[in-house]
């Protein structure tokens, strides 16, 4: 839910702080800063400190900034909430996504894919339902909301078990040197694949509207989106599928082609929307899986660093492709995001690291 939270507050947003597309892109790319220094930190923070303490304390942080602002209803205030909740939700993402796997690595693909298919599925009704709140309320009623659900969050995190942190002698023995050059393919791929995802979550509503269609289109295809990626994570989980480079390349190179076909020939946005959401689903949970394995003795500091550098995408991509899709119209926008798709492929054929 918070990674629609801007694409699903946009119009009202807009509308009542008077924003233009770029600004839209900045409250996004400040969600993504916040997740950012949320799983970076979270890395070396889940390897060291017991998990159940650290994974309440990042919802509760979550919440705080969701419910707070509603006492700065502007658009500093908007940018600040934004961050913070990132900054929590963050956290203990990478908390799960190095847990998960951990547990029973000869099923973590899976797994772990079923896990992401949840945050899609609260991706898919979190954006109409956040969407109507804002409507109703006000952008700040939406942040409320979400606020309240990262405090149940939070409460729940007390009944869940968590595996202990790997003991420090171990950590100490690892080399912690060598963590980023193994990853770094990975993070490439992270770093294009949440720049595409918080971009098309971002502009479902001004891409609407410059095929004229209204706001209302736009929030059905951003569903769309995100019940393509859904279904996907869901089918991968099914068939066991195999988290490895070349399903990252059959997926970037898939979701580039329908993304910039479905641009060119045109056409009402929700077909496209899921098909491309079809295409990309697999990409995310694959390449933290892919990441934890590279890096095992340090899992979560790797995962933190690929997710990390996504979250660096989040915040780069949607502030310049909201610049160009001022400037040329949001169907350049979406042709620009078709690129990263293909450069997810080209990241993914990078050879393997070499080993001693």
């Amino acid at each position: 839910m918070a990674l629609v939270l801007p694409g699903a507050v946009q119009p009202v947003l807009a509308a009542s702080l008077g924003l233009d597309l770029a600004a839209s892109g900045l409250v996004a790319a400040a969600l993504a800063l916040g997740l950012g220094v949320g799983v970076v930190a979270g890395g070396p923070l889940t390897d060291r400190c017991a998990r159940r303490p650290l994974f309440c304390g990042a919802a509760a942080l979550a919440a705080l900034a969701g419910l707070g602002l509603s006492l700065s209803p502007s658009f500093g205030g908007v940018l600040a909430a934004s961050a913070g909740i990132g900054l929590g939700a963050g956290i203990y993402e990478t908390l799960l996504n190095a847990v998960v796997p951990a547990r029973k690595p000869e099923s973590a693909a899976a797994r772990l894919s079923l896990v992401h298919a949840a945050a899609t599925l609260g991706a898919a009704l979190g954006a109409p339902a956040l969407a109507a709140v804002a409507q109703r309320g006000g952008f700040e009623r939406a942040y409320t909301v979400l606020g309240a659900a990262f405090a149940l969050v939070a409460l729940l995190g007390l009944v869940v078990r968590f595996p202990e942190a790997l003991p420090t002698s171990v950590l100490h023995r690892a080399h912690n040197g060598s963590t980023p050059r193994r990853v770094t393919r990975f993070a490439l791929v992270a770093f294009c694949y949440v720049g595409l995802e918080t971009a098309l979550s971002v502009f479902a509503a001004p891409y609407a509207t410059s095929l004229g269609l209204g706001p209302a289109r736009g929030m059905r295809a951003l569903s769309a989106f995100w019940l393509g990626l859904l279904l996907a994570r869901v089918l991968f989980a099914a068939l066991r599928g195999e988290a490895s480079p070349s399903t990252l390349r059959r997926a970037g190179g898939a979701g580039a082609l329908v993304l910039g076909a479905g641009v060119w020939l045109g056409g009402p946005p929700e077909p496209l929307f899921l098909a491309t959401g079809l295409a990309f689903g697999v990409v995310f949970p694959v390449v933290v899986v892919l990441a934890g394995d590279a890096v095992p003795e340090r899992r979560a500091t790797a995962v933190g660093l690929v997710v990390g550098m996504g979250s660096v995408g989040g915040f780069v991509v949607p502030f310049s492709v909201g610049a160009l899709g001022d400037r040329f119209g949001a169907p350049v926008l979406l042709a620009a995001l078709a690129g990263l798709g293909g450069s997810i492929a080209l990241a993914a054929r990078a050879p393997p690291e070499r080993r001693r």
